[in-house]
């Protein structure tokens, strides 16, 4: 596929988990299923055949309050390039509490509008990713087109086990 044919395979795919409910570490589709918003990014790329198989390792829901670790940062960085201005397909990550923990796929025409599952919409949306909780939020900007790419078949255990330390200083 093209780059072009990838974005529209992912804004296509991401649009189809537009109301399922919000569900912590879920990873199923539909009414009946339940996705948070790490694991909305990571089906979404998957099922389109963008990034390989990843098992699912325990996270606590509220990592981001008591964690320096930027572990959801590490994964996103082993696979995307930070980008300055974001495309349709594109991902955005929000530091939530002292970590970059959440994050959404920027939609069509492109920021501010993103689709991501909100824990307090309880459900997967499509939203502005600058108005309400999110607005004033530090943001970075990732993309998968580029020399690292998420469809990397590297595998998670090749990477170094150190993730990126987040400074408590600032």
């Amino acid at each position: 596929m093209s780059e072009v044919e990838e974005r529209a395979a992912v804004l296509a795919e991401a649009r189809s988990w537009i109301g399922t409910p919000y569900r912590h570490m879920g990873r199923a589709k539909g009414p009946r299923g339940g996705v948070d918003c790490a694991q909305l990014v990571w089906a979404v790329f998957h099922n389109c055949g963008l990034t390989p198989f990843l098992p699912l390792e325990p996270y606590a829901q509220d990592f981001f309050l008591h964690r320096d670790v930027e572990r959801y940062l590490a994964i996103v960085l082993r696979r995307a390039l930070e980008v300055e201005y974001p495309r349709p397909g594109d991902l955005v990550l929000f530091r939530i509490g002292r970590l970059y923990a959440h994050g959404a796929i920027v939609d069509s025409p492109g920021w501010p509008t993103i689709i991501h599952a909100w824990y307090a919409a309880k459900r997967v949306i499509s939203a502005r990713g600058d108005q309400g909780r999110l607005a004033n939020r530090p943001r970075k900007f990732f993309s998968r087109w580029g020399e690292r790419m998420m469809g990397d078949e590297r595998r998670i255990s090749e990477f170094p086990s150190s993730d990126i330390q987040h400074s408590t200083s600032g």
